[in-house]
């Protein structure tokens, strides 16, 4: 299965697909904010009260060095809290399939 094909799989199974720009505008810096803002996004709260600790979830060190990775060509999935969330080597996270692109 392609990329582009989990992404509309994602986007048909949560049956409407937002890009992170129409939600905040400002991309992140790196990974690990960009999924803490995707998922304070899908909360509705500011990252900064995030009740979900990422490292527990995922090493942030080995997703800022895949980040790293020559190739785009990689996606990670693990779950967050009740969220399941993947992150894409072009920069794209998705949280309980809904799609926030260009990230990192």
């Amino acid at each position: 299965m392609t990329r582009t094909q989990v992404l509309e799989d994602a986007r048909t199974d949560a049956g409407e697909a937002t890009d992170a720009t129409t939600d905040d505008p400002t991309p992140a810096d790196s990974p690990v904010s960009a999924v803490v803002g995707a998922v304070a996004t899908v909360n509705d709260v500011d990252p900064m009260d995030l009740n979900a600790t990422l490292q527990r979830a995922v090493d942030a060190d080995a997703l800022a060095s895949l980040a790293r990775h020559e190739s785009a060509d990689w996606r990670l999935e693990f779950p967050l809290g009740d969220h399941e969330v993947a992150v894409e080597g072009d920069g794209t996270v998705v949280v309980d399939g809904r799609v926030f692109q260009n990230r990192f």
